[in-house]
């Protein structure tokens, strides 16, 4: 009976221990300014699959045992990581919009803040804003979207860089774009290697006060990416895929019947020679190749464009693994991209892999690394192809009667002895084949020497080798005279960054706050590259996989250089009462690209905030609509280390001397091309920064507003020299520039319900940039280099006054005709010369900005996107040759060109066809302003509709979130210009037509 009882007590014990393990928590969500009450809110604890979703008034429950971590997500809010103590039963929880807060931490150089003691020009983006465009270079999503940042891509083909300016232009010859800071790795050139779905953060020094901390390199501002590492707590499996198709965007419209093409060709020899060539089909022998008479006999239209365009596949998969428990934390992420070119033979593709880890290893030492590797295979076609396509004869045949692309002849030269043009379908099948590795990775330690002092050192390493293939066979004119030739090149770099930093934060009472920041770095690169050319293979099969086939070794070079940098710094920054903010930092630089005269720099910086919003005069009236309000100054000074290698020494290149009228023997020479200057220093910029943030109506709205000035000294220019000198050139320190300009991000909150939300987020920039001073006593280098102007900014040319009719004054050109172009006579010297060449357009912006809006209702939400730019030129001259009919440049024309000069149809702008360019004899280079056109446009660049599947459905599938989504990538474009893209490099033909994609996606965690 004992034993029984003793059993009985034992059962009862153990099952009322187990009933107090297990407990129903209740709980409430709600937003955290509004208030209310938030429906479908995901709500999961630790350890179990099955969240639990808040009903309409916020309300939730679910069973539990013990400690636990909650996660918390809702559309539209900043996730949430709750830890709750084994004896709670209820909690209640209010969850944050994902619009900007003043507790956000920004990153700045070698630290962060808080948002709210921000006291410089800094600009964010998340890495969910980040993921919104499908772009292969994490520059093409920043377009548009910071204030003062302006991205232009060098090209439409996949895989294509982009130019970059962060608050206008900052160089006249030594202009690089901003440097990038990758995890704390400094890197410079392209970031395309980055996965955007890996990005955490974005965030850009605009000022010299917030850039100086980069001293040497920070000129052109300063891009700090932080990438994603494992959130505490919190153990996830994020799945993140799309699959879409891109088609061309807008084409030119040609003529696209035999009859008007024919009958324009004939017009065209027939002007030149009347009587000589009377315009009718006895023409066709002199004008057409054989081919192009079969064709014509048969009705056959060759499609070129179609030939070598296509609509192309894209793709992209990420899969990545965050754990965030206990002392150890990793985040682990591969992706895999595909983007075929909608010209066929062009592709990218790229292998990435990121891996980040932290441990904990005591309560003083925390150690890391973070690693990026990356392989990239991008096939680049001729920019020949395009071009080719839209202006080769549609008579002539794609194909020759083997089924192989055809090698078109010029039959004036005996045993077809040169191609007249290279078949676009040749050469997408033999595209430049460039591949990248790169590795983007640093080893971190830090140690927490006493509380608020900690010491920090890191390695960084950026490796990164390019290899580029080419081969142009016997079918182009590039290898048809040398039988074959083969292009290898090799090019890479190694860089190698350490960096120590002490940081200390003390505060020796409640008013007052400090923080210490002092550092040292030292980095060095170390750059490579060789190149070989070869010609005469026996066959093109082999392509350049052979290279010791070839019968001549055209051509072998190499190059190599090296440079280094070691720095110290140091900063302070003050808080008294938590609204007067001084951040004051200095950085010396010394590098070994400079001569020993100048081989040291100083960039010192201070900037202050003060907090309006919380000084004791803004009283309780005034804080119930005034959320923010913050003043802020700054001033610094950075430089730019970007100058050529060879522009302090004197070169030597190979050269032969006969001694005493011997034989020649072999030595080195002097490079005469450039004097070496051993006095040259840091390109130095001094910008001055004012600014405010602003947040009214419980952050309704969010204004940030920024005025600039920047004078620029001591740019480099190459200055001639004298033919006693010995030289041709010498680089000097003598030019001046400034820039002025305003910077405005907007934030809305328009409307902010449980089941409807919408947010807009629009930016404004434009500046003004003039060169104040170039050579010594020299006003004007060329006619696009002025002082007053912004350098390589203008379009200079003739000056476009319509066509000469019958009656006219044809003495400034005795040769015109009626239907030539006829120009102004600026000096007013009777004649047309170079001295009548004027100013006739810029094509620097006089703003541009971007605006991005967001609608939710439920699950449903929707974005639009669009950017714009205005007030700016653009010179066209592929409008001008595609219009005029000219076998000068083109053998096809708009359908706007029929519309040409006739004396029965006078009122035109398109001269008289003519085959030898006639009509355009008065211009030296056949240009004039009509050429230049208004670059003005708004570009919608991405409309996407997404749903987020509800928890209750979640729950089924066992996931924490699931967003499915459609996008169309730029499918509108609103403008004026008459080309097929603005947004074109100046003076550039399209050699690569834009494109719009339409995709489907979706995003799975679980």
């Amino acid at each position: 009976m004992p034993r029984l009882t003793l059993l009985l007590l034992l059962f009862t014990t153990t099952m009322a221990g187990l009933q107090a393990q297990t407990r129903i928590l209740r709980g409430k969500v709600s937003d955290a300014e509004t208030r209310s009450p938030l429906a479908n809110v995901s709500v999961s604890a630790t350890g179990d699959a099955s969240p639990k979703v808040t009903a309409a008034d916020g309300s939730f429950s679910m069973n539990v045992k013990g400690k636990l971590i909650l996660i918390v997500s809702h559309v539209g809010y900043k996730t949430q990581t709750i830890n709750v103590p084994e004896a709670d039963t209820s909690i209640q929880i209010q969850l944050h919009p994902e619009a900007a807060d003043l507790t956000d931490v920004v990153v700045i150089g070698y630290g962060k803040q808080q948002k709210k003691d921000i006291t410089s020009a800094i600009s964010s983006i998340s890495g969910k804003e980040m993921k919104e465009l499908p772009v292969t270079n994490l520059n093409a999503a920043l377009q548009s979207r910071i204030p003062g940042m302006q991205v232009v891509s060098t090209g439409n083909q996949p895989g294509a860089g982009t130019n970059v300016r962060i608050r206008g232009i900052n160089a006249i010859t030594q202009g690089t774009g901003p440097i990038y800071v990758v995890d704390g790795v400094i890197v410079s050139y392209d970031i395309r290697e980055i996965n955007p779905n890996d990005v955490e953060s974005i965030d850009v020094l605009k000022d010299a006060s917030a850039a100086a901390i980069y001293g040497s390199r920070a000129s052109e501002g300063v891009v700090i990416i932080t990438t994603k590492k494992a959130n505490s707590g919190k153990t996830s499996v994020n799945y993140d895929a799309y699959f879409g198709l891109q088609k061309m965007a807008k084409a030119y419209d040609f003529v696209d019947n035999i009859n008007d093409y024919v009958n324009l060709r004939r017009a065209g020899l027939s002007d030149e020679d009347p009587v000589a060539w009377p315009n009718n089909s006895n023409l066709d022998t002199i004008l057409f190749s054989g081919d192009e008479r079969a064709n014509m006999a048969a009705g056959r239209w060759t499609d070129w464009v179609g030939a070598v365009t296509q609509t192309a596949p894209q793709m992209s998969h990420t899969l990545s693994i965050s754990n965030g428990f206990g002392k150890n934390k990793f985040y682990l992420s591969g992706n895999y991209l595909n983007q075929d070119g909608i010209i066929k033979g062009s592709n990218f593709i790229r292998y990435s892999l990121k891996a980040n880890m932290e441990s904990e290893v005591s309560s003083k030492l925390k150690i890391g690394i973070n690693s990026n590797f990356s392989h990239i295979k991008n096939d680049v076609v001729s920019n020949e192809v395009f071009y080719n396509a839209i202006t080769i004869s549609p008579l002539m045949s794609i194909y020759d009667s083997s089924g192989k692309p055809s090698a078109n002849f010029d039959p004036t030269v005996p045993n077809n002895g040169r191609l007249l043009f290279n078949n676009p379908v040749t050469l997408t099948q033999n595209p430049q084949e460039n591949t990248d590795d790169r590795y983007l990775g640093n080893l971190f330690g830090e140690y927490k020497i006493i509380p608020n002092l900690i010491f920090r050192s890191s390695f960084g390493l950026d490796v990164y080798k390019n290899q580029r293939f080419e081969y142009y066979p016997r079918t182009t004119s590039a290898g048809f005279e040398k039988k074959g030739v083969a292009k290898i090149q090799n090019f890479g770099w190694r860089d190698f960054l350490w960096e120590n930093t002490l940081a200390y934060a003390w505060s020796p009472s409640k008013e007052h706050q400090f923080d210490f920041l002092a550092g040292a770095t030292y980095q060095r690169r170390r750059q490579e590259w060789n190149y070989e050319e070869a010609s005469n293979f026996p066959t093109d099969d082999l392509r350049y996989k052979k290279m010791d086939l070839a019968g001549s070794r055209d051509l072998i070079q190499s190059d190599f250089f090296s440079w280094s940098v070691s720095s110290l710094f140091g900063r302070v920054i003050y808080k008294f009462k938590n609204r007067y903010i001084i951040n004051g930092a200095l950085r010396r630089d010394g590098s070994s690209r400079f001569g020993s005269d100048n081989r040291y720099g100083y960039f010192p910086s201070v900037s202050a905030a003060w907090r309006i919003i919380d000084e004791p005069f803004i009283g309780l009236k005034a804080q119930s609509f005034l959320n923010d309000a913050k003043f802020r100054v700054g001033y610094g000074i950075v430089g730019n280390q970007e100058i050529p290698i060879d522009a302090v020494y004197t070169a030597m290149i190979p050269g032969a001397y006969p001694y005493n009228g011997s034989a020649v023997s072999p030595g080195f020479q002097l490079k005469t091309d450039n004097m070496g200057n051993q006095a040259l220093k840091w390109e130095e910029q001094r910008q001055f920064n004012a600014g405010f943030d602003l947040a009214v109506f419980n952050n309704f709205v969010r204004l940030t507003f920024d005025y600039y000035t920047k004078n620029i000294h001591d740019l480099l220019l190459r200055n001639p020299l004298a033919p006693s000198q010995g030289f041709d050139n010498k680089w000097i320190n003598v030019s001046e520039m400034n820039t002025r300009g305003i910077d405005i991000g907007l934030k809305l909150n328009l409307i902010r319900t449980n089941n409807f939300d919408w947010q807009m987020d629009i930016n404004w920039s434009k500046f003004r940039t003039k060169i104040v001073k170039l050579l010594p006593g020299v006003d004007s280098l060329s006619p696009w280099l002025k002082v007053g102007e912004a350098p390589n900014s203008l379009i200079v040319d003739y000056v476009y006054d319509g066509l000469y009719q019958k009656g006219d004054d044809f003495s400034l050109n005795p040769d015109a005709r009626p239907g030539d172009i006829r120009v102004k006579d600026i000096d007013g010297s009777g004649k047309i010369n170079q001295y009548d060449r004027t100013i006739v357009g810029r094509t620097v912006p006089k703003g541009w900005g971007g605006i991005w809006s967001y609608w939710r209702y439920k699950q449903w939400s929707m974005t639009v996107f669009a950017n714009y730019t205005y007030g700016h030129d653009i010179s066209n001259k592929a409008y001008q040759d595609y219009l005029y009919y000219s076998s000068k440049t083109n053998a096809r024309t708009l359908k706007e060109g029929l519309n040409y000069w006739r004396e029965d149809n006078t009122q035109t702008d398109v001269p008289r066809p003519n085959q030898f360019g006639r009509s355009l004899r008065a211009l030296e280079a056949g240009t004039s302003s009509f050429i230049v056109q208004k670059g003005d446009f708004i570009r919608i660049r991405n409309i996407t509709l997404a749903y987020n599947v509800p928890g209750s459905l979640l729950n089924k599938i066992k996931a924490n979130s699931l967003r499915v989504y459609v996008q169309a990538v730029e499918p509108f474009l609103f403008t004026s210009y008459k080309g097929i893209d603005p947004e074109i490099s100046v003076g550039q033909y399209d050699t690569y037509p834009r494109y719009r994609t339409f995709l489907f996606g979706l995003q799975l965690s679980f």
